[in-house]
């Protein structure tokens, strides 16, 4: 990764190591000491929100950065809701990815300007309508599972991404519809494929 070897070339930053998963990283830190995990969301078994949960849950005085190729809204918001201390895109830069490091390593929280602007606006009640988006009464299973849907994914391709059985994903689907609003599948992954592509549901 990019990011790994843009640390080791800071002289104030010290990377102890890089994992492919949160599996093994959560299991390196039992015996290697860190202040700060640089977290790339992924749509990976075990590298998603729910990985921010389960290093706060074990080592609460980590800080979280989270690394993600997203930079919607809804990603962000669902980050630092679950406890990770900053949040940067890759398409920030490497500039940018280093200035959110070194604020989170020093104690602050980071988010871009565009997205603290939006944050912002949507907790002043002033921000769009996305604020009152179905979106944000998913959980996170359920977020990734209609993101995966979008991007054109089988429910079979979900199952092995995510881990999980098909008959669980079949049920997450369910789920999807009922609090939706859809009735079909076709209609489903419509929506998912449109939020996916433009960052609007309908």
């Amino acid at each position: 990764m990019a990011v790994s070897k843009l640390i080791q070339q800071e002289p104030d930053l010290s990377l102890v190591g890089a994992f492919a998963s949160a599996a093994e990283m959560l299991q390196a830190l039992e015996s290697v000491p860190a202040e700060m995990i640089i977290l790339e969301l992924s749509d990976q078994a075990g590298c998603g929100f729910d990985s921010i949960r389960d290093i706060r849950l074990r080592h609460p005085k980590i800080r979280i950065l989270v690394l993600s190729s997203r930079l919607e809204l809804q990603y962000a918001e669902r980050a630092l809701q679950g406890g990770a201390n900053g949040f940067v895109s890759k398409s920030e830069g490497l500039e940018e990815i280093l200035v959110a490091i070194r604020k989170v390593a020093s104690g602050e929280t980071y988010c871009s300007l565009a997205l603290s602007s939006q944050l912002a606006l949507k907790y002043l009640g002033a921000g769009p309508a996305e604020a009152d988006s179905p979106l944000e009464g998913l959980s996170n299973r359920e977020f990734q599972v209609l993101r995966l849907i979008g991007s054109g994914q089988s429910t079979r391709e979900i199952a092995e991404s995510l881990g999980i059985s098909v008959k669980t994903v079949e049920t997450y689907i369910n789920h999807l519809k009922e609090k939706l609003g859809v009735h079909s599948g076709v209609a489903l992954t419509r929506k998912a494929i449109q939020w996916t592509e433009r960052g609007i549901f309908q």
